[in-house]
């Protein structure tokens, strides 16, 4: 099902085409002109830092989001690669491993409850009902079977008289191995020849084993105590179950051995006597005493009950015959004897009599062997067919059992928790003179939805980074598939629909069903996840799903980018950290219960996944041409179109950008952060998805009545986005980097014009470099890279500051730290393609900085 509904997905998303520009030939006549950019750099006069020191102090702090945290963590790493500063990378790295060490930095939940153990038992319970039921039918049908071939050996056995336990022990070893040479011929399926054979093998192996030493050990006794605790010890070992008379012979025997044990004096002996003698039929007391001792056997034979009991008790003499007879004949002939001897010969003879009696049993179960052996296979597969009735009709119990017992084992630090979503708010302190001070504020349920797509990024770059043998790799890997499958919903045990983090945007109503795509096509219907969404746990949304129709701009985009940095690891066609961490898991690690071919597929399914990491961003991505889409255009006239209406107009689209939604309406403000994140974003979806065609997953190959599969869609809308992130970088370049060539911070959509008058950010600049610079190297148009080279001359012209050294913003407030650490990785990703000159005025100007994060602690 799960393999279905995503095809289904695919195949109606990624079509990007009806919002990215039309393609036309036009003819251009000779240029009078060079290209390149109108203006020119500034040479800045830079001073090796005019305060005295090559590097500058730096400290920062403040309570900053979890989504702008982790961004600047990822900056600095990006800007340890960019400068080649292995220093910076493993401070950013550093910087979110101490945000995960911290306690309640997220939500959290056992395993079991998760959604990927939810979402892996929903959809496996019809098919494994359906086999188990047939597994029952056939254990049912083959127990009639088994036990005719099996009783039909019994023929077949030597009929050699057997003179001791351990030929009877031969014999059984012999019948055992006719069982197993017989089960090929009884014809049943291979699923239980197979388990009846293991199960056999694995139960009477090391049984006959234990018995052989049993009996060593049984030979080896010298008294009678000894041989009653050696066969206690074997009736506790192999769970015999001892019948009334057996338990009533037992406890007689116990007493009798404690009596041979303290005898010490001719009473005594004869208390034991007496008791032997109480303990026999008389048919048993003809047998043993009457040959040994028949004065002895005539004199107890005419005692009553009364009497025997005086016999045996010191001091009592009973009748004066009796008591003459006891006294004068019975204990002196005793003492004469030697209590010793006397001892020795009845532990020997009641030890006898208990070998005796158990040969006795034995053979009587030889000549059974047959058909006692028929009867504990044919219980076995009745407690095997019960217990597998146990799963069936309680399957989610049972799956969820078994996610629990795996939780402790897999994830043994947090006693099988696994990390949830983030919270949403870090207490932020960096210095070069004293250690990071850092205190994520405790996870709430109120989930803010531009956190998600930084702390998943953050946590790719991790796993990226991490051996394979960190302990808090896999626990950061799970988390992120859980993380995945909250974000797109899924159907519960009774097929109820666990609502997504993608929640309706501008309808109410029908809800995300990812696993029934086809439904949710409408174009009336979007989903993306709200800016504050309530969760009942570490991943599930609240069942009421109540939220604020409020979507920005900036959520969305990072949410596309984290989940296409997610896709880097989930890409099947690649080797990457996802095999180092769930590769290996074989859905056979859950359980021993079963042996079964079937559970050697993988637990966590690569190419299932990729295909669910997709399809999560394909619902984002279809957004963009629905009736709630937040992306608009610009004709050719200048005119305003919404991208859900771009295919039913005859205009061409020549620019673009994207708004936030407010109450569950689109605002007329876009910003050059949101616009230059966006393309950003898309730029990380085309990225992920390079190689796309290598890819195995059965659900992107899967080809439709049509002969088009949803691969084929997908790289059809790779295409289109490539368009998209053409009219993105048109607009930044031409509406929000006004004629001074600074980026604007906002500009109202409708009337084009500033929101505030002359607010020039740094960081907005760096932004539209950035941006700017991936337009170019998608595109290959050089007037972005020459509009990002004019933003950068802007930027030594109006915005340096001689006393600071570097930028400052318009107002004249200086950078925080994010806003220098986002200002340098721009700069750095610039300077490759700067005329020498500028470059080396720009690598002097960052030196000191890049110096000073690294001092950073």
């Amino acid at each position: 099902m799960l393999r279905k509904s995503l095809h289904i997905l695919m195949s109606s998303a990624l079509v990007l085409s009806a919002c990215a520009p039309k393609v036309e030939e036009r003819v251009f006549e000779k240029p009078q002109t060079s290209f390149g950019p109108q203006s020119k750099d500034t040479r800045l006069n830079l001073r090796v830092r005019q305060f005295g020191k090559d590097t500058p102090e730096l400290y920062w702090a403040g309570t900053i989001g979890s989504a702008r945290f982790f961004e600047i963590a990822e900056a600095l790493h990006h800007l340890g690669a960019s400068t080649e500063t292995p220093a910076l990378k493993q401070t950013g790295l550093s910087w979110i491993r101490k945000y995960y060490s911290t306690p309640q930095a997220t939500l959290t939940t056992e395993l079991a409850d998760s959604p990927f153990a939810s979402l892996a038992t929903s959809q496996t319970q019809e098919q494994v009902r359906g086999t188990l039921t047939e597994v029952l039918a056939d254990i049912e049908k083959s127990r009639p079977v088994i036990r005719r071939h099996i009783e039909a050996l019994g023929p077949g056995l030597p009929q050699v008289p057997i003179k001791n336990l351990n030929e009877i022990l031969s014999r059984a070893e012999i019948f055992t191995g006719m069982v197993l040479a017989e089960i090929p011929n009884m014809g049943l399926i291979p699923v239980i020849e197979s388990g009846l054979t293991e199960e056999f093998q694995k139960k009477t192996t090391p049984l006959f084993a234990e018995v052989r030493a049993l009996l060593a050990k049984l030979a080896a006794t010298k008294t009678l105590s000894e041989t009653l605790r050696l066969i206690d010890d074997a009736v506790k070992q192999f769970e015999v179950e001892l019948t009334p008379e057996l338990q009533a012979s037992m406890l007689q025997g116990r007493k009798l051995a404690v009596g041979l044990d303290r005898m010490s004096d001719a009473q005594s002996a004869l208390t034991v006597i007496v008791d032997v003698w109480r303990m026999l039929t008389p048919a048993e007391r003809e047998q043993n005493f009457k040959p040994v001792n028949e004065t002895l056997y005539d004199f107890l034979s005419k005692q009553n009950e009364d009497e025997l009991i005086c016999l045996a008790t010191e001091g009592c003499n009973g009748g004066i015959i009796d008591g003459i007879t006891k006294k004068i004949f019975i204990l002196p002939k005793i003492k004469k004897f030697g209590v010793e001897t006397l001892q020795r010969d009845l532990n020997n003879a009641t030890r006898q009599y208990v070998v005796t009696s158990i040969e006795a049993f034995a053979a009587e179960f030889v000549k059974t062997m047959p058909q006692t052996f028929a009867d504990n296979i044919d219980v076995g597969l009745t407690d095997k067919a019960a217990a597998i009735t146990r799963v069936r009709d309680g399957y989610q119990n049972y799956v969820r059992n078994l996610f629990k017992v795996w939780q402790k084992k897999v994830l043994p630090a947090t006693d099988g928790m696994l990390p949830g979503f983030e919270g949403g708010q870090v207490l932020f302190e960096a210095s070069t003179s004293k250690s990071l001070n850092l205190k994520p504020a405790a996870a709430s349920p109120q989930l803010r939805a531009d956190s998600i797509g930084p702390a998943m990024s953050a946590n790719v770059l991790l796993l990226e980074e991490s051996p394979a043998n960190d302990p808090n790799a896999f626990a950061a890997m799970l988390a992120q598939v859980n993380k995945l499958v909250a974000i797109a919903g899924y159907r519960d045990m009774e097929n109820n629909l666990v609502p997504a983090l993608l929640a309706p945007v501008n309808h109410e109503g029908t809800l995300l069903d990812i696993m029934n795509f086809d439904a949710s096509k409408d174009p009336g219907l979007s989903f993306r996840v709200p800016d504050i969404i309530k969760l009942r746990d570490a991943y599930h949304a609240d069942h009421e799903l109540t939220y604020e129709k409020d979507f920005s701009a900036a959520a969305f985009a990072s949410q596309i980018r984290g989940l296409s940095r997610m896709m880097r690891l989930t890409a099947d066609w690649k080797k990457t950290a996802y095999d180092e961490q769930l590769g290996p898991i074989k859905a056979q690690d859950l359980t021993q219960d079963a042996q079964h071919e079937d559970l050697q597929q993988p637990l966590f399914p690569k190419d299932m996944l990729f295909a669910l990491n997709l399809g999560n961003a394909a619902v984002l991505l279809q957004d963009i041409t629905k009736k709630a889409t937040p992306v608009f255009m610009l004709s050719l006239n200048n005119n305003l179109l919404w991208a859900d209406s771009y295919g039913t107009t005859n205009e061409t689209a020549v620019m673009a950008g994207i708004v936030d939604i407010k109450k569950g309406e689109r605002t007329q403000t876009v910003s050059t952060r949101d616009t230059a994140n966006f393309l950003l974003a898309l730029s990380e979806f085309l990225d992920a998805t390079e190689g796309v065609e290598n890819t195995k997953s059965s659900i992107l190959l899967e080809k439709d009545a049509n002969g088009e599969a949803p691969l084929d869609i997908l790289n059809a809308g790779r295409k289109d986005m490539r368009l998209l992130i053409l009219a993105l970088s048109n607009f930044i370049s031409n509406q929000l980097i006004k004629a001074h060539k600074l980026a604007v911070t906002k500009m109202n959509l409708n009337e084009r014009t500033l929101e505030v008058n002359k607010d020039y950010r740094v960081e907005q600049q760096a932004l539209a470099i950035r941006a700017l610079l991936k337009g170019w190297q998608i595109t290959k148009i050089d007037s972005y890279l020459w509009s990002a080279q004019e933003v950068y001359y802007a930027m030594n012209r109006q915005m340096f500051n001689a006393k600071e050294e570097f930028y400052i913003n318009s107002d004249g407030s200086k950078l925080s730290l994010p806003e220098r650490i986002n200002t340098l990785l721009a700069l750095s990703e610039l300077k490759p393609h700067l005329p020498e000159e500028s470059r080396l005025q720009l690598e002097k100007l960052m030196n000191p900085w890049l110096s000073a994060l690294k001092n950073l602690k």
